[in-house]
């Protein structure tokens, strides 16, 4: 067993060389390409079974292995992003309603991006935004850029209308109470189409039951 570890510990501590690469006047192995040390001494003269050094990163190694990292970040980002965005909009169709896509026409834009920058703070003091005007105003794309880009922040935002809520809750009435605390759940909930639900009673009562619940 000891002859195992003593081995294992060699590995762990023994710098492999690539056939470009050197030794330098101080003793250790250098890069033959950034020519930066691939070894460093063990401080104050210390040793490991014998060994008075141990591998360290060249800068090529270093920015290799760092670049590496940002691109399993970058992918992790991205799939999370997507998880968001399968699961907070109800319409596929507005994932690309975002403001990169804007043609800047609506008045309110730099409202909306004020919202979203400024995300930390309404969250705080629960500050919500009401956008109201005609059909073909531009309400529901403002709302979504809203939305996709809270998303790609990896904010959890549900963007849904009451007819999907009546409809959901009429589909699973014993877990009606299942439902709303999970719309209350998110972080941001947009609820489109407002004000379509106030010609039921029914209708009225969900939507003082889901904002009163936030």
């Amino acid at each position: 067993m000891k002859n195992e570890i003593e081995a294992m510990i060699t590995d762990i501590t023994a710098t492999t060389a690539e056939a470009e690469d050197y030794t330098g006047e101080d003793g250790l192995l250098y890069c033959g390409k950034c020519h930066t040390p691939k070894e460093a001494y063990f401080a104050e003269g210390k040793t490991c079974f014998g060994r008075d050094r141990h591998p360290t990163d060249c800068d090529c190694q270093r920015a290799a292995r760092e670049k590496q990292q940002a691109a399993e970040s970058r992918q992790k980002h991205l799939e999370k992003v997507e998880d968001l965005k399968r699961r907070g909009f109800t319409d596929p169709a507005m994932r690309n309603w975002t403001f990169e896509h804007d043609n800047g026409r609506n008045p309110q834009t730099e409202t909306a991006r004020f919202y979203v920058e400024s995300w930390e703070t309404m969250q705080a003091e629960n500050i919500g935004y009401l956008f109201w005007g005609g059909v073909g105003t531009g309400k529901s794309y403002l709302a979504a850029c809203i939305a996709n880009a809270l998303m790609e922040k990896e904010v959890a935002v549900c963007m849904t209308n009451f007819a999907t809520i009546l409809n959901d809750l009429a589909a699973s009435f014993d877990g009606r109470n299942e439902y709303i605390s999970r719309l209350c759940s998110y972080p941001l909930l947009i609820l489109d189409d407002f004000g379509m639900e106030r010609g039921t009673e029914y209708g009225l009562e969900q939507v003082y039951s889901v904002i009163d619940s936030r």
